[in-house]
C-alpha cells in the first residue's frame, strides 16, 4: 500500500491543475452523515490522508473541505481559460450551471467532467446549488456575456425532485390500495410547480439576454431507492417498505419533473430538453441520486450528441471543407489576463420556436339595429384594444385588432377558429376584450342562476357557451389566455363547473359608466332576436353536452387561464383614457418589469381597483404548471 500523504501534500496536488482529478479521488471519501440531496459533503480518506490529531490539523483539514466546490471550480476554470489562451480550440464555447450532476468534487466523474475532454466548458458548477440560489447570484449571465458562449448547459430541480431532504412530508402513510402515485400527496406536485416556475425564469432570461444561444437541460433518470436518507427511509417512515413500490413511487416522481421540463421546452425555442430516462442501468448507481462514473458518461453522451448537432457546421471553399478557426472567449474571466482578438462563436439556429397569436376586441359602441336602439357607447374600450395590442406587439405576438363594428359575431369567432386550426402544443394565443357584458337566457340549462354571460360584440352577443366550443378546438399544449375588461365577466370563458362561483359581492351604484348593457336593454334584444338567440341555444346545445362529457373525464385539450375584470355579479367601470380594470392591469404590467406569476398578477390588478370590482382569476383545461408559473404574457 502507499504511503500516506500530509495535508500539505494534498494542497499541492489540488493546486496542480495539470493532475487530473482521477488522481485525487483516492484523498476523499463521502461523510454520509453530513451530506444532503445533491449536496454531497466530502471528508479527507483517513486511509490516505495524515490527518495530525491537533487542533491546528484539524482547522486545516476543516478549511480545505469547507472549499472543495470552490477549488473544484478554479481547476476547472484554469483548464478553460488556457485552453483558450492556446488558440487550438475549434470547438463551441460552453458555460455550464449546476448541481452535483455537473460537479460532483474528485470523488465522481460528473457529466462535465466527462465532457471537458472534447469541449471547452466554463463551469460555475457546485454540488448543493439550488434553483433558488442559482437564479438570485445570476452568475451565468456574466459568464455567458464574458466568455461569448453558444451553448449553456444547465441542471437543476433534483434537490426539489426529493422535496429538498422532506420527503416524508409529501408522502402518505402506506395503503396496500393505494397505487404509487396515489401515495404522493398533492403537496408534492406544489414543490414541483414552484420548481419548475425557477427553472421557467431562468430559461426565459437567459433566452432574452443572449438570443443565440442554445440552451440544454435535463430531467433525471429513474432512480433507485435504497436504504438511503433521501429516498428509502422517508418512504420507510411512511410504511412504504417494498423495494418494488419504492421504485414505483421514485419512478412517478421522475416523471412528474421531466413533464414538466418537455412542458416547458415546448415555449422555449432556444431551450432543448434532453430525456435522461432509462439511461442507467441499475449498477451504475453510486447512491440514491448520483450515477457512478460510468452512468455519467452515459448522460454525458446524451448532452454531446445535442451539442454536436448545434456546433456550426465548417463553411465549404471550393468544394473543399475548410478548417474552422479557433474558438475564443471575448473575456476571460478568472483571470485578469484578456484575449485579444476575440471572436464569438455563432450559434446554430433553432426551428420549431412557439407561435404567439393575439386578438384584441374594443367596442366603444354596438348596432342599434341588433341592440334595439341602443349603441352602448362607451368611451375607453377601443384604447384599451389598442394598448393590449402594442404590449402584444412589443413581446413578439402577431396581432389582429377589431375596434367596433369591425369586431362581429362572425369575425371574432373565425379569428379564434384560425388560430386554434394554425397553433401547437407549446403555442400561445392571447385574446383581450373590452366592452360591454351582458347575460342572456341559459338555453341549454348548464348554469345554476339561469343565465348565459356574453360579451356584447357589434351585431350580436358571443354566449360563453360558445366561446367553450371555441376552446374545445385548440390542440393539446396550447396556451390560451384571456383578459376580459367587461361586466358579469367571472366566468364568461366557459360554461360548465358552476360551483366554482364565489360568494356573491355588494353592487353598488357605480360612479363611473358600468360596461353591462341595462337590463331592459337586454330584454329588449332578446325579444327582438328570440329566433336568432334560440337557434342559437339549441345549435350550440349538442357541442356543449358533448365539451361537458368531456370536461368531467378529460379536461380541454388546451389550457384557458381567464383573468376577468369583475365577478359574474359585479360591474366593471369604464373610464376616460382606460377602463378601470385595464388600467389597473396595465399599471401592475408596470412595462414588463412585473416578473411574479399569474395567481400574484392578479392580487397585484386586485389591489389597484376598488372593492366593488374584484377581477376573477381562474383556469379551465389540462393543468399545465409551466404556464401558471410564467411571467405574464410571456410567449
Amino acid at each position: 500500500m502507499a504511503r500516506k500523504i500530509t495535508l500539505e501534500e494534498l494542497n499541492a496536488k489540488l493546486a496542480d491543475t495539470t493532475k487530473p482529478d482521477s488522481e485525487l479521488k483516492p484523498y476523499f471519501i463521502v461523510n454520509e452523515t453530513r451530506s444532503k440531496p445533491f449536496n454531497p459533503v466530502l471528508a479527507i480518506n483517513p486511509e490516505t490522508v495524515e490527518i495530525p490529531q491537533t487542533t491546528e490539523g484539524q482547522q486545516k483539514s476543516a478549511s480545505l473541505l469547507n472549499s472543495a466546490n470552490w477549488i473544484a471550480r478554479a481547476r476547472r476554470q484554469f483548464a478553460f481559460n488556457s485552453r483558450i489562451r492556446e488558440g487550438n480550440y475549434h470547438g463551441p464555447i460552453v458555460v455550464s450551471e449546476g448541481d452535483s450532476w455537473f460537479q460532483y468534487p474528485f470523488r465522481l466523474e460528473d457529466v462535465v467532467d466527462q465532457l471537458l475532454p472534447k469541449y471547452a466548458v466554463y463551469s460555475l458548477d457546485a454540488a448543493g446549488d439550488t434553483l433558488s440560489n442559482m437564479l438570485q447570484q445570476k452568475e451565468y449571465l456574466k459568464a455567458l456575456t464574458d466568455t461569448g458562449a453558444s451553448i449553456f448547459l444547465f441542471s437543476g430541480g433534483g434537490n426539489d425532485v426529493v422535496a429538498g431532504g422532506n420527503l416524508a412530508a409529501h408522502l402518505r402513510e402506506y395503503d396496500p390500495g393505494l397505487s404509487a402515485a396515489a401515495h404522493l400527496k398533492s403537496t408534492f406536485n406544489t414543490v414541483l410547480d414552484e420548481a419548475i416556475g425557477l427553472y421557467s425564469k431562468l430559461v426565459r432570461e437567459v433566452a432574452k439576454g443572449f438570443p443565440k444561444v442554445d440552451i440544454l437541460c435535463h430531467g433525471y433518470d429513474y432512480t433507485i431507492p435504497n436504504d438511503g436518507p433521501w429516498l428509502g427511509e422517508p418512504m420507510k417512515s411512511r410504511g412504504i417498505v417494498d423495494r418494488d413500490l419504492q421504485a414505483s413511487i421514485a419512478r412517478v416522481m421522475i416523471d412528474r419533473f421531466n413533464e414538466r421540463l418537455l412542458l416547458l421546452s415546448k415555449t422555449s425555442a432556444r431551450m432543448h430538453y434532453i430525456d435522461c430516462r432509462d439511461t442507467l442501468g441499475k449498477s451504475e448507481w453510486f447512491d440514491e441520486l448520483h450515477p457512478t462514473d460510468a452512468g455519467y458518461k452515459k448522460v454525458a453522451d446524451r448532452f454531446a450528441g445535442v451539442i454536436e448537432k448545434l456546433k456550426p457546421k465548417p463553411k465549404s471553399v471550393d468544394g473543399k471543407t475548410s478548417k474552422a478557426p479557433a474558438a475564443r472567449s471575448t473575456k476571460v474571466v478568472a483571470e485578469a489576463t484578456t484575449v485579444s482578438s476575440a471572436l464569438k462563436q455563432p450559434s446554430a439556429s433553432v426551428e420549431g420556436g412557439p407561435q404567439a397569436l393575439s386578438l384584441h376586441i374594443g367596442l366603444n359602441t354596438v348596432s342599434t339595429d341588433h341592440y334595439q336602439g341602443w349603441d352602448g357607447q362607451l368611451s375607453a374600450c377601443e384604447f384599451d384594444a389598442q394598448d393590449m395590442q402594442e404590449i402584444a406587439d412589443a413581446l413578439g405576438y402577431k396581432s389582429t385588432l377589431m375596434l367596433s363594428a369591425e369586431a362581429t359575431r362572425e369575425a371574432v369567432i373565425a379569428s379564434i377558429s384560425s388560430a386554434a386550426d394554425v397553433l401547437g402544443e407549446g403555442d400561445i394565443f392571447f385574446l383581450s376584450y373590452s366592452g360591454h357584458g351582458g347575460q342572456a337566457p341559459d338555453f341549454n340549462r348548464d348554469e345554476d342562476d339561469g343565465v348565459d354571460e356574453t360579451w356584447c360584440l357589434f351585431n350580436g352577443q358571443l354566449l360563453d357557451d360558445e366561446l367553450y366550443v371555441l376552446w374545445s378546438k385548440f390542440k393539446t399544449g396550447v396556451r390560451v389566455l384571456v383578459l376580459s375588461d367587461s361586466c358579469h365577466s367571472g366566468t364568461v370563458i366557459r360554461a360548465i363547473v358552476p360551483e366554482l362561483r364565489g360568494t356573491t359581492f355588494p353592487v353598488p351604484e357605480p360612479v363611473a359608466k358600468a360596461k353591462a348593457m341595462p337590463l331592459n336593454v337586454a330584454s329588449r334584444t332578446f325579444r327582438k332576436n328570440r329566433d336568432f338567440y334560440t337557434s342559437l341555444g339549441s345549435s350550440t346545445k349538442t357541442l356543449e353536452k358533448q365539451s361537458a362529457a368531456r370536461s368531467k373525464e378529460q379536461p380541454l385539450s388546451c389550457t384557458v387561464k381567464l383573468i376577468s375584470g369583475c365577478q359574474d355579479n359585479q360591474v366593471s367601470l369604464d373610464g376616460i383614457g382606460n377602463g378601470a380594470f385595464t388600467a389597473a392591469l396595465i399599471a401592475a404590467w408596470d412595462h414588463g418589469r412585473f416578473t411574479k406569476d399569474y395567481a400574484t398578477f392578479h392580487k397585484a390588478i386586485m389591489k389597484r381597483l376598488p372593492e366593488t370590482q374584484s377581477p376573477n382569476y381562474w383556469t379551465i383545461g389540462s393543468p399545465n404548471p409551466v404556464f401558471d408559473a410564467q411571467t405574464p404574457l410571456a410567449i
